[in-house]
């Protein structure tokens, strides 16, 4: 009997996680659309905010939210695998060949713009189970919450404007500790929006805080006419640890506020090799002094 239930459990393991990645890795994407992501991290230098475009991927019921560097990277190296086949050379690596290569030349790699660290955090949603996971890559690890997909009591308000073509509704909702304005177009009939945004009657292409210390901005979107282009993880090819949310967010805290230390910590013989990301050519270290979470509770 015992046999039976436990034989019960692993296939009913086995089937769920099979449909997880049926869902994500299966689905072909229909759109990219682009936003401005500004948010205040740091409220001792307000008038420096992080700034990135970020990129959601949208599937029929599955997307992908990832910066506009990250994503740029990846489709390159997906590219490039792809030449590489059809020619019959020798294959890329599967496991994150840029991430690999740059250990191999004995340094950790840091990303940074004119604000500070870079946030290479990426937000995968799946509409039908309503799940969601968010991956954050520190020290070259990808760190994954599983998590259920955030259900926004949203209040729809009479005010409308255009954004781009599309006409636009007004809806205020509360999440994470933070009241949001928010701007969808039925037009574009997705349940979805930027970053972990979403259950409006229309894709969000505008959002912002009350206090305007986090905002997002519409700035394009581009049909797919990749039929091979699927909704999958990027990050999630890199070394993979599971964690829940408070600790994933002790984490990101501390990487935020003194990235060389906390990959001293763990890699204490490695160099730091810093990049720039956002085209300012920084290659300074700006630590954060007054943390200002994204999400407060």
């Amino acid at each position: 009997m015992i046999r039976k239930i436990k034989i019960k459990r692993l296939l009913f393991i086995f089937l769920y996680i099979t449909a997880s990645n049926f869902s994500f890795g299966q689905e072909k994407i229909s759109y990219n659309v682009v936003y401005e992501f500004r948010y205040v991290r740091d409220l001792a230098n307000k008038k420096n905010p992080y700034v990135s475009n970020m990129v959601l991927t949208l599937g029929q019921s599955t997307s992908r939210y990832i910066s506009e560097k990250d994503y740029k990277e990846n489709n390159k190296a997906i590219a490039r695998k792809k030449q590489q086949a059809q020619q019959q050379t020798q294959a890329m690596p599967t496991k994150a060949p840029a991430a690999s290569t740059k250990v191999q030349y004995g340094g950790v790699p840091l990303k940074v713009n004119r604000s500070g660290v870079a946030m290479q955090e990426e937000v995968m949603k799946d509409q039908a189970r309503h799940t969601m996971e968010t991956i954050g890559l520190i020290n070259i690890k990808a760190n994954i919450v599983e998590s259920p997909l955030p259900a926004i009591n949203w209040m729809l308000k009479p005010e409308k404007k255009n954004i781009d073509k599309y006409t636009c509704q007004k809806a205020v909702g509360n999440y994470a500790g933070r009241e949001y304005e928010a701007w969808f177009t039925p037009e574009l009939p997705y349940h979805d929006g930027p970053w972990k945004l979403n259950g409006l009657p229309g894709l969000i292409l505008e959002a912002r805080d009350a206090t305007n210390e986090v905002a997002f901005s519409f700035k394009g979107i581009i049909r797919n006419d990749d039929t091979e282009a699927k909704v999958v993880s990027f990050l999630k090819n890199y070394p993979a640890v599971k964690t829940n949310l408070k600790s994933y967010h002790r984490t990101m805290q501390a990487f935020i506020e003194d990235p060389e230390a906390v990959i001293t910590a763990a890699f204490p013989e490695a160099r730091i090799m810093i990049s720039c990301v956002d085209g300012s050519g920084t290659k300074q270290v700006i630590k954060v002094k007054k943390y200002n979470p994204i999400e407060k509770d």
